[in-house]
């Protein structure tokens, strides 16, 4: 339905006014030209605050895109940085475990190889074309050479073996040693992304503290909540709840009359809401998500859906999926959304609850550090914090809930095997 033009308004309420006030209305101190004409000021005057607003929304949201388009491609690489350091190490260890193995075979060798060395030795000062020239009579020479002829063919096979077990060693180390650096290199590579995610996020943190307003409110009232609700469901549905309130009161705000209309005559006609400049522009439905959700971290998949959790003092089955992911490992958002709660929840420890819209929660527990906070929008492979560097295999949890009710989460996720590289 078309919005009635401002002046057509402001017409029609200014007869209104002359028919019901009559005398009274001539008696002003401004006559109703007048009001008319400040109206008419203050609707252009709140025209151009909208637009100079809607440009620094536009700016503002500009900028935020090309962090997070950034962070997504920061977070890939020191995924895959990590993926290839995993790959790397267990080759070292294989390549550890040969080099220790060959030494000790040479070590055990070693009573052998001074006999065979003593043997060539000899054998070089008295070669089998001396013998038959030696001062000793025909038959023992023979004797001699028989022996020798005999003796030569071991030594020489022993020789070669042995040969090829030092050159196979040597080969085993040279292989350990380019590994080595290339496990430097990853490793040198990995930090540099971690510093280039940090910026990005201290970068992106700055622009959103400019364009929201009230975080410790946030905070304060999300904990308010978390100690409210008696189990995971209950607070995903008071955080819904919350956010659904919140958004009807941004809305109600951005609708107020604009300022300077007269003490007289006001104006209520609404004015047009300003989107949110923190929204990503290319927010995805979850009804595009199966099969394309982002694992939110490399690892391996140790418990599934349904399996016996053996993390739990229950005799309970598994609500989400379990990876053991490395040191530190980094964490990204599994899907387009925005963050409903970030902090501590009873036995889930450290956690982030992702609203996915239509009903969809994504939960994520296990994390030493989160870098999201409530209300800010995500896209998925964005980075939303790390892995604890303390442990040597941490659990990262991952759960996926459909109108508050956990479903098995695997057949969303992009994965082809139990191993998963993000």
């Amino acid at each position: 339905m078309p919005r009635p033009e401002p002046v057509k308004i402001v017409a029609a309420l200014l007869l209104a006014g002359l028919v019901l006030a009559g005398p009274a209305a001539a008696q002003s101190k401004s006559s109703p030209q007048q009001k008319l004409d400040d109206i008419q000021k203050a609707l252009t005057q709140s025209r151009a605050q909208h637009d100079a607003l809607a440009k620094q929304a536009d700016d503002l949201a500009a900028q935020l895109q090309t962090l997070r388009d950034g962070e997504v491609k920061a977070a890939a690489a020191a995924q895959a940085h990590e993926s290839a350091l995993t790959d790397l190490e267990g080759k070292l260890g294989n390549l550890g475990a040969a080099e220790a193995a060959k030494s000790r075979e040479l070590d055990r060798q070693r009573a052998g190889e001074a006999s065979l060395l003593m043997a060539l030795a000899r054998l070089a000062r008295d070669p089998p074309e001396a013998l038959a020239l030696a001062p000793q009579d025909p038959v023992s020479s023979l004797r001699g050479g028989i022996l020798m002829g005999r003796a030569v063919p071991p030594i020489e096979r022993r020789a070669r073996d042995l040969g090829a077990e030092i050159t196979a060693l040597e080969q085993l180390r040279g292989e350990i040693a380019q590994t080595e650096r290339q496990h430097k290199n990853e490793r040198d590579g990995l930090a540099r992304e971690q510093n280039q995610i940090a910026s990005l996020i201290g970068r992106k943190q700055d622009l959103l503290n400019r364009a929201q307003a009230g975080a410790a409110e946030s905070d304060k009232r999300q904990a308010e909540l978390a100690a409210k609700a008696s189990d995971l469901r209950d607070l995903i549905a008071r955080l819904d709840a919350d956010r659904r309130n919140r958004d009807a009161e941004a809305r109600s705000t951005s609708r107020a009359a604009p300022p300077g209309a007269g003490a007289t005559l006001t104006v209520t006609a609404a004015a047009a809401v300003l989107p949110d400049p923190t929204r990503p522009r290319n927010i995805r439905p979850f009804s595009q998500a199966k099969g394309h959700m982002a694992v939110p971290s490399t690892g391996l998949l140790l418990v599934r859906f349904g399996d016996s959790d053996p993390t739990s003092a229950l005799a309970s089955s598994s609500k989400g999926l379990t990876f053991e992911t490395r040191p530190g490992a980094q964490v990204v958002a599994p899907f387009d959304g925005r963050v409903l709660f970030a902090g501590t929840f009873k036995s889930y420890g450290q956690i982030l609850i992702i609203g996915h819209g239509d009903g969809y929660h994504s939960l994520l527990a296990g994390l030493d550090r989160v870098d999201e906070g409530v209300g800010q929008w995500l896209v998925a492979g964005e980075p939303v914090g790390a892995m604890s560097s303390g442990s040597q295999k941490p659990h990262l949890y991952l759960e996926l809930r459909r109108n508050g009710q956990p479903i098995d989460p695997l057949p969303w996720l992009a994965i082809r095997d139990e191993k998963v590289n993000g």
